[in-house]
């Protein structure tokens, strides 16, 4: 039979394992950045690609929850990278219809000064009014691709860089994205990663995706309890294989519905390129 000494005991014990998970999740997990570095091989990347360095930066959410100084230490983090390119995949803000000047503008502000010499690309989420949304990454720099691509050249090779529209709130349209590429590869920046299930049966090399936060919360030995997508759990972080198309799901910065994050720490992804049939000739020397 239990004491009452016992039983205070265990209140206690169950009392402050509950406040130290509830101060983790609220203020320490969400601003304990993670960088992950990730290795793509693509088929018949062309040489002077070799080594190409994309950094990803994906739902920042720009709200109360999420500061502006902790977006500005994450633009930092992703300056200190380097990288070729920085691509940025949807949700600036949380609420693209609350007080935008406050939110919007600041975090597009920060983002201007992401530092990458082949140019900063982006694409929309469904938390971002399109119009306004594209008219501040515009003015400040940022290439916003919305169903379409651009070459990206270095010297006589070129590797395709797009973008399409949100699955959910925007008209994504894959067909117009892709018209006009050829066979080399082709790098896509989507913000949902459920349009995967259309864009594997394209000629796409590589998708980053965010939108998920990976479940924001999730428990050890069960992972994620919600993910917003059609898929579950399926496609809630990481990389991916769907046919010849490799996706990686970044799990963002910032925040939303519940200002918590728990095992799903704000991530920062740079991904290096290398040609798959180079690093298979080498593997079998």
């Amino acid at each position: 039979m239990i004491s009452r000494r016992m039983f205070i005991q265990s209140v206690f014990g169950a009392g402050i394992g509950v406040l130290f998970t509830g101060t983790y999740s609220r203020f320490l997990e969400p601003r304990w950045v993670e960088l992950n570095y990730i290795t793509i091989n693509i088929n018949e990347l062309p040489h002077r690609f070799e080594g190409m360095t994309i950094a990803q930066l994906s739902d920042i959410h720009h709200c109360q929850y999420v500061p502006r100084e902790f977006v500005r230490r994450c633009v930092r983090k992703v300056n200190a990278l380097s990288p070729d390119i920085v691509v940025l995949t949807g949700d600036y803000v949380y609420d693209p219809s609350y007080r935008a000047s406050i939110f919007l503008l600041p975090v597009a502000d920060e983002l201007a000064e992401l530092k990458a010499e082949e140019g900063v690309f982006a694409v929309l989420g469904n938390h971002d009014n399109k119009d306004h949304t594209s008219r501040a990454l515009s003015e400040r720099g940022i290439r916003d691709l919305i169903n379409e691509h651009i070459a990206l050249y270095r010297k006589n090779e070129y590797v395709f860089i797009a973008g399409v529209d949100d699955l959910w709130r925007g008209k994504m349209d894959l067909a117009r994205t892709l018209k006009g590429t050829d066979d080399k590869p082709k790098i896509l920046l989507v913000h949902n990663p459920d349009a995967i299930e259309m864009i594997k049966a394209t000629d796409v090399d590589f998708v980053m995706a965010g939108h998920t936060h990976g479940g924001q919360v999730s428990l050890p030995l069960y992972g994620p309890l919600v993910v917003y997508s059609k898929f579950g759990v399926r496609y809630a972080a990481g990389l991916f294989r769907e046919g010849r198309t490799m996706m990686y799901v970044n799990k963002g910065i910032g925040i939303s519905g519940f200002p918590v994050r728990f095992c799903a720490r704000p991530e920062i992804t740079l991904f290096t390129l290398r040609n798959k049939r180079i690093e298979e000739v080498v593997g079998q020397i």
